[in-house]
Parts: C-alpha cells; structure tokens; sequence
C-alpha cells in the first residue's frame, strides 16, 4: 500500500491510497475504484464522528443503511491494512473510543451485519471468546489507541464512530 498526495483543478490536499489494485481518493470519505477482467469494482467508505444521534451498533448499522450503505465488512488483511491507514490519516475520532465495523457475535459466532460469516477476524488472540464465554451479543469496532480491533456488550459505556462502506459504483 502506498500513500501519496495529488492536486486536482479546484481541489488541493487529495490522498491516494494504492491498495493492490485499487485507485482510491480521499476527500470526506474514500472511493477506491479498480477494474479487472473488463468489470469495474467500486468500494467506498465513509467514517463518521461519534455522535449522540448514534450511540450502539444497531444505531450505527441503521444509519449506514439511511445512507444506503452497511456497516464496513473487512474480508482480508489487505482491507484492513487499508482501514488503518486511512483511519491514521484522516483520525476523525474526536472524543470517540473508536469506530463501530459490521461483525456481532451471537449464538456462538460471529457474523457480518449482512449475515454472512465472519470468515475474517482480526481480534487479539483470534475471536477473543474461550468456550466458557458468555453467549451474549457482543459487537466488533476498531478501536482508536493504536486501530486493533475489540469488541462491545450492547451495554457498553463506550463512544464510538462507525465505518459505512459501499460497493455500489
């Protein structure tokens, strides 16, 4: 992954992050855009501030899906590489702990906010819950201090942004 700023006509200050094969800009949110095999694959994401209009996951998701977006699913280690970086660049945290992304644990596993299977998890010391683990619903999210990931009760006293994301071109 590469990092490098670029002027446009009209708009100064521009990021591209390079992310493998993926062009991707940065301006309030990102949208990267590659093409392959003559199709053309767009993700975008948009990072949004803790705010009092949002305060737990189930919130979080609704609003992503107000925008016609989802809660950020990262599939692979390259995504979330890339979610890192941008989240060190841009860091638009203010007083949040961190940023809610679409992985909640019930029944036993963890899933998406679509529903698929959280294949890829990056949680310190792999999904974090021993056997004798609780089956509570808990919920994923980056955390600011250092971008590893964690994961909340519905409970939770915690501040958190989120990451909507988009596939759409």
């Amino acid at each position: 992954m590469e990092a490098r700023k670029t002027a446009l006509p009209g708009i100064s200050n521009i990021t591209n992050l390079i992310m493998q094969r993926f062009l991707c800009l940065v301006l309030l949110s990102v949208l990267c855009v590659a093409t392959t095999s003559g199709n053309r694959y767009c993700q975008k994401y948009e990072i949004l501030r803790q705010s009092s209009r949002v305060s737990n996951w189930e919130e979080a998701n609704n609003e992503c899906k107000r925008k016609r977006m989802s809660l950020v699913k990262v599939d692979n280690m390259e995504e979330d590489a890339f979610l890192r970086t941008f989240l060190d660049k841009e860091n638009p945290g203010n007083n949040a702990d961190g940023w809610f992304i679409g992985g909640k644990y019930s029944n036993g596993r963890w899933t998406w906010s679509d529903g698929s299977p959280m294949i890829y998890q990056n949680f310190p010391g792999g999904n974090g819950f021993t056997s004798m683990a609780q089956e509570v619903t808990n919920y994923a999210f980056i955390m600011k201090s250092g971008y590893a990931w964690g994961y909340v009760s519905p409970f939770g006293t915690q501040r958190m942004g989120y990451i909507c994301e988009s596939t759409r071109c």
